[in-house]
């Protein structure tokens, strides 16, 4: 079954507030603010708008993801937006983010209010019984870079975890599927689930620097969700870290 972990529910009195300010209103023009793409704060060698659609027809994983992207539904849910898109690539829809939880509503509340750890959603990931979900934290650069060049293959998904600021200038958490690599440019397509961002290219460094960035919630690194041996493993409910 799929529980949040201990430290969500200590910080639940705070997440109560900080959602009143945001009805006030506020916090949720803060917020709205950090989620607004800013092109002229990209970090240099980002690449964005036209040239990342064209980078996108090329990758074959990332070709998965184009007939049903879904970008978050609020601005707290680009975690369970994530694993949406990744079941769709996978051909398993799901109607809403909130079918994720399975009627799990303390978990459903929870992310919209404060988000949803890297842990917490890999949990949510081997709910679904697709594959083998392993956590990916504190790896050195080249095992990081092998990682990425796998997320060229059909039989694997990734979802990066990392801070925006390195990359897009904005100092927020965020999750979104990895849509392949190119070797050449060394370029990460990044199918940002935010609306109005759309698929970026970043440098693998650059990406590899902002997944390095602690998680203030858990005091841990970010990092990746890696999910393998998608065939022959249904009924597994298998996270690794």
């Amino acid at each position: 079954m799929y529980y949040f972990s201990k430290s969500i529910r200590v910080r639940w009195i705070v997440a109560v507030l900080v959602l009143t300010l945001t009805a006030i209103g506020g916090a949720g023009q803060f917020a709205r603010s950090l989620s607004q793409p800013h092109p002229e704060r990209y970090a240099p060698g980002v690449l964005y708008g036209g040239i990342a659609q064209e980078h996108l027809l090329s990758r074959p994983v990332a070709r998965q993801y184009l007939d049903r992207f879904h970008t978050q539904e609020s601005l707290s849910s680009c975690g369970p937006s994530s694993v949406l898109n990744v079941l769709n690539s996978l051909g398993i829809p799901i109607a809403n983010e909130n079918a994720l939880f399975d009627g799990n509503a303390w978990g459903w509340l929870s992310m919209r209010v404060q988000g949803i750890t890297l842990d917490d959603l890999a949990s949510l990931i081997a709910e679904r019984h697709i594959g083998e979900v392993t956590v990916l934290r504190d790896l050195s650069y080249e095992a990081f870079l092998d990682h990425i060049k796998k997320t060229n293959s059909l039989d694997h998904r990734y979802i990066a975890n990392f801070d925006r600021k390195p990359i897009f200038g904005v100092p927020v958490g965020h999750f979104s599927p990895i849509g392949g690599y190119d070797e050449n440019s060394d370029l990460v397509t990044i199918l940002d689930v935010t609306p109005g961002y759309g698929p970026s290219l970043v440098p693998s460094k650059l990406l590899y620097e902002a997944a390095q960035t602690t998680d203030s919630a858990t005091g841990r690194s970010r990092g990746l969700i890696h999910i393998s041996n998608l065939t022959g493993m249904a009924g597994r409910n298998d996270v690794r870290r």
